[in-house]
This record gives structure tokens, sequence and C-alpha cells, in this order.
């Protein structure tokens, strides 16, 4: 059984990495509503060109309006242009509070207020993008009935669900899918976001009361999005509930259950060792792996690089300082059959071990931080490119193995990348190799 790819919408200065490392490697892109309204016609015009036969699903992204009004406001205190734009296309009750309050339970408490709603979100997602590809320039290459790509499936307006707010958001979810199924037209699927805090994924009964009401609600899939929950440092226990949440959204029915941002545990748990818990996966371009509810400001940029033993991205000084140390940068021989032998290590190598450097370059500038003038390196544009590039190489081979490696040779090249790497990364390094197989119920191959 094979486990659907699916990639985030970033910028549209990564809309290259949608056709790489081949156009056919990813099921689909995921994008959110406000970047649809934001620049439809560069959105319909890289659906058209971009993403070859990839399908797309929009993210509806209700739940923006019921957080502070500062997570959607810019620095004047004004609403951002994109999500101001989408509350004009959802109308009330969010277009009413969207900057000023919140959006609470009680302004969805009248159910005819609840279906218009609902109705206008699932139009957005139908029509808002596909009314724009018959301008695109590739829309003439395409029959008259292909020319407006339908999405794979309608989102159900959602809410972000805590521990303390589960009573006053649950009842207000499943009416809100209960009303977008009624807006919905003959054959479009319906999915509904699970959308919650690891609170209510941990506690055993809130998690029992967030899958049965969804899955009482006759859907055709479910998007599963744990608030900042990263799987590279997630406790065994959020792991398993994860597992036990989407293995039981899932049914005996076997519905499709995508994580929205997830890494290489969930993509095990999509193949035969998590017994397909996930039908689909999906990452960013760059740090899409795990993501907060509710936005956070970035950080420095940071040279990456992704050590496919450790499922993991590193900074680059310390990658480059395991694999000095474990004598892997003494020729490219060595680093492509101990690393990693993708198109883009080849190349940046190209024949010398030495070049590894390549993803690491930076520029020092001097920045005012708050104890004075500082100079902080910042990855170049190329290093930046071959560190996003070899990374998603990777990740397709990860899918790759998911989809058809068996079981004992999961176990076994999980096994490998712990015992290889231990003594260089340490035991905290590598320790969340050790930990997802057990939650798989499974243990490390002992090292030969």
């Amino acid at each position: 059984m094979s486990l659907d790819h699916w990639m985030m919408f970033g910028t549209f200065a990564q809309q290259d990495v949608f056709t790489y490392p081949s156009k056919n490697t990813y099921k689909g892109v995921v994008i959110n509503a406000n970047m649809a309204t934001h620049a439809p016609a560069g959105l319909a015009a890289f659906l058209h060109e971009k993403t070859a036969d990839a399908t797309y699903i929009i993210d509806p992204l209700t739940h923006a309006f019921q957080h502070d009004p500062r997570s959607v406001t810019n620095p004047k205190g004004e609403t951002k242009s994109s999500v101001q734009s989408l509350a004009v296309a959802y109308g009330e009750p969010v277009e009413s509070v969207v900057g000023d309050h919140p959006l609470l339970p009680d302004d969805l408490h009248d159910n005819g207020l609840v279906a218009e709603f609902a109705e206008r979100c699932v139009t957005f997602q139908t029509d808002h993008l596909a009314s724009y590809m018959d301008e695109t320039d590739a829309s003439k290459y395409f029959d008259e009935d292909e020319r407006q790509k339908p999405p794979y499936a309608v989102v159900a307006p959602y809410f972000f669900i805590s521990e303390t707010t589960i009573d006053a958001w649950l009842e207000v979810n499943t009416r809100c899918i209960e009303h977008a199924r009624n807006a919905c037209g003959s054959g479009q699927k319906l999915f509904a976001s699970v959308v919650i805090d690891q609170g209510v994924l941990e506690d055993g009964a809130l998690r029992t009361r967030i899958i049965d009401a969804y899955t009482a609600s006759s859907v055709d899939g479910f998007l599963v999005w744990v608030d900042d929950l990263d799987e590279q440092t997630a406790s065994g226990n959020e792991l398993r509930a994860l597992v036990d949440l989407a293995k039981r959204l899932r049914g005996a029915d076997g519905v499709e259950v995508i994580n929205l941002h997830g890494g290489f545990f969930s993509i095990m748990a999509g193949s035969e060792l998590g017994n397909h818990a996930f039908s689909g996966v999906t990452h960013g371009p760059e740090f899409g792996e795990y993501r907060s509810v509710v936005p956070v400001g970035g950080g420095i940029p940071i040279a990456r690089y992704y050590i496919p033993q450790l499922h993991a991205r590193i900074r680059y000084r310390d990658a480059a300082r395991m694999f000095k140390e474990m004598e892997w940068l003494t020729s490219s021989t060595a680093f492509h059959k101990n690393v990693c032998d993708c198109e883009m290590c080849k190349g940046t190598l190209d024949g010398d071990a030495a070049n590894f450097r390549r993803f690491g370059d930076s520029n020092a500038k001097t920045m005012r931080r708050r104890h004075g003038l500082v100079r902080i390196d910042f990855p170049t544009s190329d290093a930046r490119n071959r560190c996003l590039r070899h990374y998603l190489q990777r990740k397709k081979r990860e899918y790759v193995a998911a989809s058809g490696f068996d079981e004992q040779q999961l176990v076994e090249s999980v096994s490998r990348g712990y015992h290889d790497l231990k003594r260089v990364a340490g035991l905290e390094g590598v320790k969340h190799l050790d930990l997802w197989l057990r939650v798989l119920g499974r243990e490390l191959t002992p090292q030969p």
C-alpha cells in the first residue's frame, strides 16, 4: 500500500521545488486559504504549470479568526490584507470580528448562520482558484473540462481545540462539518480537520471524545494537525497517542488520514510497520515537519543539512563535525557510501569531499543585538538551495521506502542510523530512533 506524499505550499520563490526531484514526486499540494486570496492568479498558474498531475487541497484556515487578533495583524495593528480578503469571502460571523477581537463559539450559535458560513467556505475552495485557471497561459493546452482543476477534497470549516476549550469548540466543529457536507456537490470529497493541542492528544478520554465525534460525521477523510508536535523531541506517550488517533480515525473502512505536518516517524506509521496508520503525510519545503497553530516569529536562518541516517536536519557545522569524526569526509566515495549519494550531493561534492563545505557557505553580517553589535553568519542562497534540494531528494526516498520496504527492512535501516552515529551524536542525538521503533512495537536490531 502506497503512502501519499503531500507538500505544503510556502512561497512563490519555492514553486520550482514542487517539480523536484521529479514531476511525479508529490500526490498533491496543500495551500493555505489566505495565500489563495493573496495571489490567486499566480497560484492558478502554478497548479497548471508546475505541478504536473498533482492535485491540491486548500486549508480554509478558519481557525485563524479564533486567536488573538495580533496573530493576523501587522505591526501597525492593521489586519493583514490576505486575511481581510479571506474574511470578506467567508462573510459572517468572521468578517465583523477579524482584527478586532477573537471569534467565540457564541458567535456561531445560530445554526442558519453556520450553514451560510460553511457554504461560503466550501464555495471558496471549489471556485476561487478554479475561476482563475481559465486565464492562465497553460489553459490553452487543456481540454475545456480540464481547465478548471477541482480540489482533491473540500475541507470543512474548523477551529482549534485545546484541553480547556473542547467543550466549547467540539460541537461547533461537528456542526460545521454537517453543513459543509450539505453544501458539497455530488461526488466531492469532504475532509474534516482535527486540529488539537498536545494536551488533548495525550488525554485518552479527550482523544476518544474527538474520535467519536469526528467519525460520526461520515466524512471522506481527515487532516490531522497537532500543535507544535516535533517528532524528534516528542515523548513516547505523545507518539503512541498520535498513532492511536490516526488508526481510530481511519477505522475499519480505511478512510484517508493525512498528517498535515509530519516527519519520518509519521512516514513509518503510514507504512506496513505502523499498520498504515496514515494514508498520507505532508511536509513543507523548509521547516514544515511540525508547526504551531498560532504563528510565531522566525529566528535567524541557519544552514542545516538533512542527515539521512538520523532523519533530522542538523546544523551544518555539527553535521560536518560528525562526518569528519566518522572519517566520512576522507573522500567523496566514503561520503556517498556512508552519508548520501543523491544527485545534489554528488553534484556538490563533484568528486572532492572537501566540497561538502558548500552546504554551509555563508556571509557574515553585522547586526545589533541586545548587548551590542555582533557578527552573524547567514547561509548563502546557493547553500540554502543545496540543503533544500538534498532534503527533498531524501524525503522522496523515505516515502518510497515506506511504500516498498517490508517491516524488517525499515527496522534495520533505522537501527543502522542509531548504531552508526551514536558515538558522534551521543545518545541524546539518536534516542529518537530507538523511541520511534519502540512506539511502533519493535526494537533496534543488534549491531553487527
